[in-house]
Parts: structure tokens; sequence; C-alpha cells
């Protein structure tokens, strides 16, 4: 009877019975297969998994400490990696792991991922107790992994492939002792990215000092940088500058070309000499310093407009890094939002929101001007603003983001073969709809918002027979 059956019912009653955990990704890290022992042991349903990246599912590991991740993206078998994690329950447990590539005409289109866990294997949890006798310490360093100081290339979060290339690339290159140039706009991660060059270098038991150099008054440039030799002016003392605090270690300049050009010239200068000397001090002063410096304009642009010099530009190489803003990563902006509402959820202990349809599709919209930090403010807005709500709507985000929607809905109208008048009535009709969404129906308060009467806003409810 048995014979009978087709080689694929087979495969698949072996599947589902096995006492094995099973999961397949294709060449995009997306689970294309889950079976129901896997379901068992991680504690999560297969319909939550499939079609989901699985830095997603697994929002504590990343690109560097998924195995299943490191196999597709190296082709290479990576076999019994004995793993202690937290699964959805938040119970710790003990899993030995098989990832496999899929390789098909000598190219890598997925990975495959066996599991068992301390149940299958008799005696192995009492091993693995005596072996890791901190196996607690390092459960506590999965439960609190948020909470590190000094960043590494672990927090820089993302599911995109080429910036996931992009972060490998800058981690190889971090080995190196040449200056950096990070370029980005604001809330993108260079500071993330240059403390996690810092901590993967030579360089990581020296010390990190960064320096926002847009917020130095400009009267007190030169002594912050190059420091002061007592005597050299009134009320001067023996300081050191950043050059000497950071010796050995790592200096960034952030937001660089927010220096005057004289100083970028001096700084040049100690980058091709390798040597300051203090304001009012006679000796100088050898520097061994990495410097990583930051942008967030395009250095084009700067170099253009006599804001940043040339020749410094290329003197902070030859370790160019773009970090590209958030709006042109859309699969990051999904990803974060769920990372970032799992983590304040759990910090302030809420229940998670659920965005509507319409909030992750406007998200994807939205500009993002501030990117990450961004995201992750509106996300701890939306947590506090929606304590008693399951579904967050358009609603409970915050007033600037409102106001936005109201500006792209009037920008998005078609209004061309429209005269002056009736351009006005679209634009006010939008502009009503909002107020009265916002207020959920309630004219007087729509009225208020709106800065208007309460019956010249009925008046033109009726007359344009708004909902």
């Amino acid at each position: 009877m048995i014979a009978q059956l087709k080689e694929e019912e087979l495969f698949a009653c072996i599947l589902r019975n096995i006492d094995i955990g099973i999961s397949v990704i294709d060449e995009n890290g997306l689970f294309v297969y889950y079976n129901e022992t896997m379901e068992k042991i991680e504690g999560i349903k297969a319909e939550e998994v499939i079609g989901k990246h699985v830095l997603e599912i697994h929002t504590n590991l990343n690109e560097s400490s998924s195995t299943l991740l490191n196999c597709l993206r190296t082709g290479k078998r990576i076999n019994n990696r004995i793993k202690v994690q937290v699964n959805k329950h938040g119970e710790v447990i003990y899993l030995v792991t098989t990832n496999v590539p899929i390789i098909k005409e000598d190219k890598i289109i997925g990975a495959i991922e066996y599991v068992k866990n301390e149940n299958s294997f008799g005696e192995l949890y009492d091993y693995l107790d005596k072996k890791h006798k901190n196996h607690k310490k390092e459960v506590k360093e999965i439960k609190d992994k948020d909470i590190i100081k000094g960043y590494t290339f672990e927090d820089f979060l993302t599911i995109e492939k080429e910036l996931i290339i992009l972060i490998n690339k800058i981690k190889d290159m971090a080995l190196y002792d040449y200056n950096v140039f990070i370029s980005g706009e604001t809330g993108t991660g260079k500071e993330i990215i240059a403390q996690s060059i810092h901590n993967r270098s030579q360089r990581k038991n020296k010390p990190f000092i960064a320096q926002n150099c847009a917020a130095i008054p400009e009267n007190l440039l030169e002594s912050i940088f190059f420091g002061t030799d007592k005597g050299s002016f009134t009320g001067a003392v023996d300081k050191m500058g950043l050059f000497e605090q950071a010796k050995g270690g790592t200096l960034l300049l952030d937001e660089l070309n927010s220096l005057p050009i004289y100083l970028q010239a001096k700084l040049l200068r100690v980058l091709q000499e390798g040597y300051i000397r203090r304001i009012g001090g006679t000796e100088d002063i050898l520097v061994d310093v990495r410097v990583i410096a930051t942008i967030n304009e395009k250095p084009e642009l700067l170099i253009k407009g006599n804001r940043l010099r040339e020749d410094l530009f290329y003197r902070l190489g030859p370790i160019y890094i773009n970090i590209p803003p958030l709006r042109e990563r859309k699969a990051d902006i999904d990803y974060l939002t769920k990372v970032f509402i799992k983590r304040e959820s759990k910090s302030i202990k809420v229940k998670e929101p659920i965005l509507s349809k319409k909030v992750k599709q406007y998200f994807r919209d939205y500009s993002w001007v501030g990117n990450v930090r961004e995201l992750k403010n509106v996300v701890k807005y939306i947590i506090l603003n929606s304590a008693c709500s399951e579904v967050v709507d358009i609603d409970y985000l915050p007033y600037y983001m409102k106001n936005n929607l109201i500006d792209k809905k009037i920008h998005d109208l078609n209004l061309e073969d429209l005269d002056y008048q009736d351009k006005v009535i679209e634009f006010e009709k939008v502009i009503i709809n909002d107020a009265l969404k916002t207020t959920k129906g309630n004219v007087s308060e729509a009225s208020k918002l709106l800065g208007i009467k309460r019956q010249t806003l009925q008046y033109k409810i009726k007359k344009w027979q708004i909902e």
C-alpha cells in the first residue's frame, strides 16, 4: 500500500512527523517552509513565519549572528552548532542546529536549518549544564542585548540586502588602520557605524572620543581641538585637546562640515604631518589617532559650496562610506517598526499595538527626514498615545505627520481643469475631512481645530455633502 504513495506525499508525511525542526529560507532570507516540530520548538506558528525575513522573526539576532543567514551568504554547511536562546514564550531553550545551503547550477538559492532541542538528546541537557557554567550569564546577555555600552555592528539593524553587503565590507575595512569618511543624512546611524569600526579595530581598548563639531563655540574651536598651555592667555591652564585625549584610539568628528574652512586647513596639516601644538605651546606632540569624520550632506555639494575642503576630503580616506536614507530602504521600514514596537512595549510593560494597513502603507510612503531616529521616536509616541487601543490608525500619529498627510492629499489632487474657486473648494474638502476624522466626527471640536465657527463648518459640510 505504501508503495502506491507518491514521492511528494511520502516526504510530506516524513517532514510532518519527524522529531527534527526543519525550516527553509529562499535567497532573500525569507521563510518558505517551517514544519510542525519547529513550531513546537520555537513556539511560533508557521503562518506567522512564512514569507517573513529571518530577522523579522528572530529580532534578537542580526545578519552576523544568524547561522542560517551565514550559511546562505557563504554557501558553507554549518554542523551541530549549540545555541542557547529565548523562545517566544520567554523560555530558555538549548538547541543544536545544522545549516545546509541549497545550491543549483553553482548558485545559492536558499538554505535549510535542522534543529533539535534538549528533549531530543537524552542527557545533552546535563552535558550542556556542566560544560557551560556561565549559561545564565549568556541568557541574560540575550535578554538584555539592548543594554550595551558602546555600539557594535550588531546594533545596526537592517534586512536590506545591499546594505547588509555594505556592512560586511565595512567590517573587513575596520581592521585596517585607515581614516574613515562617513556620509549620510541625520539619523541614519553614522555614529553606530563609527563606534562599531572602533570596537572592531586594534584600537578597541583605547579611547573613543566623539565630538559634534556643530556644538563648539567658534572662539573655543582651536583650544578644544589642540589644547592649551598655561600662561598662553589670561586664565589659560594646561589642558589636553581632542587629539591628545584620543591618543592611541579613535577620534570621531561628527558634522565635520560645520567647522570653519580655516580650522579645516589646520586639521589637514595635523593629518599630513602627524603632530599638533597646543595653543601657546612650543612643543610638537605626536598624534597617534584614527580619525573618523561624518557629514550629513552630499560631499560634492559641500565642496562646491566651499564648506568642505576638497584636499581634506581626500585626506580623510581611503575608506568612504555612504549610508542610504530610510525612505530608500522600504523593507527596513517594516522591519525596524516591528523591532521598535517590540522593544518599547516591553520596556514600559504594555501590550504591543498593531498598526493598521493604512498606517503601514503611510510609513512606506513617508519621507522620514529624521530617518531611523525619527521612526524610533514616532513608535514611542504611538505606544504612549494608543495605550488603550489594539489597532493603531492614522489618528494616533504625531500631529506633524497628519499635517504631512493632508499636504500629500492636496498635492495629489488633480486640479488642472478647475478654475480658481473650484480649486479652493477641493482644498477645503480635504482639510475639513481630515479635521472631522481627527475629532471622530465631532463638529464642535473640528471647528476649533480649523479655527472657524461651528455654524460655518456645518454649512460647508452640508453644502459639499461631506460625510
